[in-house]
């Protein structure tokens, strides 16, 4: 992983992960801890003066703490095939440029139901997925060991839950551990109205908890139910 910084911008940051996908964060770099962070507003400008070759990406992921992204940033990445908003944008700003770019390329658009991304899929008529749903983590103190759980959704796959566990070695660079993924039905929602209702089917008592809390799995379990009885 590798992290550039917009020269435009102090707040922006660029992460890279095995060249693909390309991250979009926003951080108070000036912040004495990193857990000090604020929402960021995205230009094309941070992007730019960031150094990166756009045409090497073929994924573009805008995170929680980016609160607006402007005209010409995602048309930036000619390559564009996936994008991906974590973020609470309000809205993505369709150029003319962007809907030629997006309809070109067939790229997915991936997000939250009703959000910026869904609307604009069903504008152009392109593919939307529903993005991957961080469900739980829980950390071991006394082995120090950390487990989580995300609910994930992939293209000609069936749904599932894929846990990653990690476990400090004998030094603090050294650590272990290994993922597991169990498959879904692919309506495995069916019925299912709370994050509840989910926890008590598809989830261990170790996350039980945890998951029953998770409001992102609650709204995507009302809202998808409340489209199949519409």
């Amino acid at each position: 992983m590798a992290s550039y910084y917009s020269k435009h911008n102090k707040d922006v940051t660029f992460s890279e992960f095995r060249r693909e996908p390309y991250t979009l964060f926003g951080h108070n770099l000036t912040a004495s801890a990193w857990g000090c962070k604020h929402r960021v507003s995205v230009c094309v400008e941070d992007v730019r003066t960031s150094g990166l070759d756009p045409e090497e990406y073929f994924t573009l992921i805008f995170s929680e703490d980016i609160c607006r992204v402007g005209a010409g940033v995602i048309e930036y990445f000619p390559n564009l095939q996936d994008l991906i908003v974590e973020a609470n944008l309000k809205g993505l700003p369709c150029t003319p440029e962007l809907e030629a770019l997006l309809k070109k390329n067939n790229v997915i658009l991936r997000g939250s139901f009703n959000s910026p991304a869904e609307k604009l899929a069903k504008k152009l008529g392109l593919r939307f997925i529903h993005k991957n749903i961080f469900l739980a983590h829980r950390f071991n103190e006394e082995h120090y060991e950390s487990s989580s759980i995300t609910l994930c959704f992939e293209e000609g796959e069936p749904p599932y839950i894929l846990r990653d566990d990690v476990t400090q070695g004998w030094a603090a660079s050294n650590s272990g551990g290994g993922t597991v993924r169990t498959d879904l039905p692919e309506d495995f929602y069916v019925g299912y109205e709370t994050a509840e209702a989910f926890a008590d089917d598809y989830v261990g008592r170790y996350f039980r908890e945890k998951v029953c809390a998770n409001k992102e799995l609650d709204a995507f379990l009302k809202e998808i139910n409340s489209r199949l009885k519409k």
